[in-house]
């Protein structure tokens, strides 16, 4: 292998490769953002947590839902087809392009579906307005306290109503294939740059805080496959390199010995999360 970072690739991605560990596409590319997402639900471990997660909510027809965090829509389709036309799903997003995405892949389907671009924190609804608020992978990406989206589901369910949540916690990611000592370093660094990287582990403390009554929690690990892992990772350890975290060496070091594992087919990476479900206090 060249002295070179590995960027990462994921299907119908080319791997690039470059000396001097050029960016990943900006965040803010509404193209870029909606490809990770289609990736990341594509996972093996995420589409088991769907059924899960399912249960939790026990939905019916009739009901009425919020989805936080809607991303392109496609579980609340799924749930609408479960509430039937009697009940309604509502999808929220903080992006623009997001809930766009979602009304284009809901139109002509003849779903009780609607979206909307809103903040999770602040919830544009009344009190006591739905059965059911479902957030999965929403609140690690929250700016600010993760206990504010949740305080607000409790707001907008009704009496009785359910709250499901699913996040990860990113110091539970376990990589196999490169040298211990400095794959733990860059973990660690990992989780601390995303916002509220290890919420998953908090998720009954913040939903008891938060009002809710008979708070179960699952673990749910999901295992990140080569191409996804070096996209999720490389952004990350582009950002550290140039902040002095690490040095380009150990760096090319540690993707070099993972790309030899994961020829060898000694590679394994995968990551703990967690659902959690909480209902809303009948009133005294």
């Amino acid at each position: 292998m060249s002295t070179s970072i590995e960027t990462g690739r994921i299907a119908g991605i080319e791997e690039e490769r470059a000396a001097d560990l050029p960016a990943p596409p900006p965040a803010v590319d509404p193209g870029f953002a909606i490809r990770f997402l289609d990736a990341g639900n594509a996972l093996p471990g995420i589409r088991a947590l769907k059924p899960l997660m399912l249960e939790q909510l026990a939905l019916r027809r009739g009901m009425r839902m919020l989805e936080l965090g809607c991303g392109a829509g496609d579980d609340v389709r799924a749930f609408a087809r479960r509430v039937g036309p009697e009940g309604r799903v509502v999808g929220i997003d903080a992006s623009p392009s997001m809930v766009a995405e979602a009304a284009r892949r809901s139109a002509g389907r003849n779903l009780a579906v609607e979206f909307a671009v809103g903040d999770a924190r602040a919830l544009a609804f009344p009190d006591d307005s739905f059965d059911r608020v479902r957030i999965e992978r929403l609140l690690m990406h929250v700016d600010g306290d993760p206990a504010a989206v949740l305080a607000e589901s409790a707001r907008v369910l009704r009496p009785g109503g359910r709250v499901v949540v699913f996040d990860f916690d990113w110091d539970a990611l376990a990589i196999e294939g490169a040298d211990r000592e400095l794959t733990r370093r860059i973990v660690r660094s990992h989780c601390d740059a995303v916002r509220n990287g290890a919420v998953g582990r908090a998720l009954p403390r913040l939903l008891r805080a938060a009002g809710f009554d008979d708070v179960a929690v699952v673990p749910h690990g999901v295992s990140l496959p080569y191409d996804f892992f070096g996209w999720l990772v490389s952004g990350h350890l582009d950002a550290a390199l140039t902040a002095g975290l690490f040095d380009a060496a150990e760096l090319i070091a540690w993707w070099d010995a993972l790309d030899r594992a994961h020829a060898a087919g000694g590679f394994h990476a995968a990551v703990l999360g967690f659902a959690a479900v909480g209902t809303a206090p009948q009133p005294a």
